[in-house]
């Protein structure tokens, strides 16, 4: 049995076709807005991630590699920065003068990074060697911080070659209104995030 050809053309209607774009644009309607929601917090996500990175990069390497290691939270940048301390025999605190000397007026010259190996022939204080710096992401800032130490808008805790560190708190906030606090403890360097819309 041989078909013969109908006369009419094989395709779609019109009607077809507008209902698949009908039906397309409902579904677009839908799913742009929760797409768009899951990005509205990614950059302060990535941020908070970044400075978890970083404590736990700065607690390895003080322990594996018996150093004095601090990480700089800069405000002004919105940077935060890996240094590296030096051994324990002949660790000074950089930033803020010998360790243990008791006094609290030893305060050395803050450098950041590059500026250390610059500054440290016009300071007393040792220059520091700067491991790794990381950005936060833009549009994240440091909303405060505290616990550590501070000069003008630099932030700088320590973590000692016994796993030990300086508890401080941090919190990051973008240009939503959004934020997140990110609290380390000192002694078990457990590092507990809050967030808060």
């Amino acid at each position: 049995m041989v078909r013969r050809p109908s006369s009419q053309a094989a395709g779609f209607t019109m009607l077809e076709l507008l209902l698949v774009v009908v039906i397309l644009a409902m579904a677009a309607s839908v799913a742009v807005p929760i797409y768009a929601r899951s990005f509205r917090g990614a950059r302060l996500r990535v941020s908070t991630r970044t400075v978890l990175l970083m404590h736990r990069h700065a607690q390895t390497k003080a322990v594996l590699g018996q150093r004095y290691m601090a990480l700089l939270f800069d405000a002004r940048n919105q940077t935060v920065e890996l240094v590296d301390q030096g051994a324990p025999a002949q660790k000074k605190d950089a930033f803020f003068g010998a360790v243990g000397s008791g006094g609290g007026s030893g305060m050395g010259a803050v450098v950041s990074g590059g500026d250390a190996a610059a500054d440290a022939s016009a300071t007393a204080a040792p220059a520091v060697s700067s491991l790794l710096v990381r950005k936060l992401e833009d549009g994240v800032k440091i909303d405060s911080f505290r616990g550590g130490r501070v000069v003008d808008e630099l932030y700088y805790v320590t973590y000692h070659p016994s796993g030990v560190g300086e508890p401080y708190t941090v919190t990051l906030g973008d240009n939503e209104n959004r934020t997140t606090r990110i609290r380390v403890d000192g002694v078990t360097g457990k590092a507990t995030v809050e967030h808060e819309h």
